[in-house]
């Protein structure tokens, strides 16, 4: 069985407590989906990187990710640095199934959901 799995991608900050709203989303959709089914990692200034999951996650079964950026629109990170750390990851490990999906930020529900929050402001 194939098994797969979110990899959420977060931009990164040095201040580690920015941190914390993406690791309490990673922890709620775990209870929810599994530990093995979502992954957090960043682009830069913390850890995890996305190069850094990869190996954890062939210590399971899964072996397709979907990553998942946490982004509100296509910048230099989605246009060119994942899909470079994409590639270095499949160079390491061919059998692990990637597909980057869109910006968070582009997805319909995501700019209702902010517009119900503006509107209860």
């Amino acid at each position: 069985m194939n098994k797969s799995c979110f990899i959420l991608i977060a931009h990164g900050s040095k201040k580690p407590e920015w941190a914390v709203p993406f690791q309490k989303l990673t922890d709620d959709l775990r209870k929810e989906l599994g530990a093995e089914a979502v992954h957090l990692c960043f682009m830069e200034n913390m850890h995890p990187t996305l190069l850094e999951v990869a190996p954890e996650i062939m210590k399971t079964s899964v072996r397709k990710c979907r990553l998942v950026p946490l982004f509100m629109a296509k910048g230099n990170h989605f246009r060119q640095d994942i899909p470079a750390l994409i590639e270095e990851m499949k160079r390491s490990y061919p059998e692990l199934e990637t597909e980057l999906l869109e910006p968070i930020g582009l997805h319909p529900l995501f700019f209702e959901l902010m517009g119900t929050v503006i509107k209860s402001l």
